[in-house]
């Protein structure tokens, strides 16, 4: 799961909304078994639940909840809790990793964010910068790219544009992963084994033919693997696909 963490976050106070992004960090946290706390109902914390539930325990605490809330709730995606804030955020906080304060009261969120954080949990805040910042985040296959602008339109544009050529990375993505193996295994030497990846990147031909038949783009990186070498690897037919 793709997150921008600052890193500059002070030992007391709250981080104001507005600092710069010089201390944004990048990184992929795993987060299955954490916990994610998201306090407040409407659409803005629908939006945050539909991104972690498929990563994360979440829970929801709110008087009212969207209809996308409750149905996903009835499909086991997360927890909801009735209940209000800030009230109702007390016990649901302790062991959270991250925690949303999504309601639309600036004031109470402030309160929210404070709570969570004196209970160690990270905050990621729908109405100003915490020490979290959820990218616009892209994926296909093995690759995940995440895009922060600070402009939230632009990152939209920029993921669109990406969108278009996403898939002829992600097939040469699995291609890599099923050819480094093979030169692992064969090829003693990381230069030379770098050496034939970065020429099997730069292959237009290879290129142009994920874009038809995997199979034979396979084929063709195979043969950037000198003669002598290839020979010792076991002959078969191409990966399917």
């Amino acid at each position: 799961m793709p997150l921008l963490l600052d890193m500059d976050v002070p030992k007391s106070g709250l981080k104001s909304g507005s600092g710069s992004s010089d201390h944004l960090m990048p990184l992929l946290l795993d987060m299955e078994g954490r916990k994610v706390v998201i306090l407040g109902g409407g659409e803005v914390a629908e939006r945050k639940a539909r991104l972690f539930c498929h990563h994360a325990e979440v829970v929801v605490v709110s008087l009212e909840f969207t209809e996308g809330l409750m149905e996903l709730a009835r499909e086991g995606k997360l927890w909801i809790v009735a209940a209000s804030l800030p009230e109702g955020a007390e016990g649901h906080l302790d062991g959270a990793f991250l925690a949303i304060p999504a309601t639309d009261d600036k004031g109470l969120n402030s309160l929210l964010e404070e709570r969570a954080r004196s209970l160690g949990a990270l905050v990621n805040r729908v109405d100003g910068r915490g020490e979290v910042v959820v990218p616009s985040i892209l994926k296909k296959g093995e690759i995940t790219i995440a895009i922060s602008t600070g402009s939230p339109a632009f990152s939209r544009y920029l993921r669109r544009r990406l969108e278009a050529e996403m898939e002829g990375y992600a097939q040469m993505a699995r291609l890599l992963g099923e050819i480094r193996p093979l030169l692992r295994g064969r090829i003693k030497s990381q230069a030379k084994r770098r050496e034939i990846l970065w020429q099997i990147l730069a292959d237009d031909e290879i290129w142009s033919l994920l874009g038809k038949s995997y199979g034979k783009a396979y084929i063709k990186a195979r043969e950037r693997i000198s003669t002598d070498e290839r020979d010792f690897i076991d002959a078969g037919d191409p990966p399917k696909g």
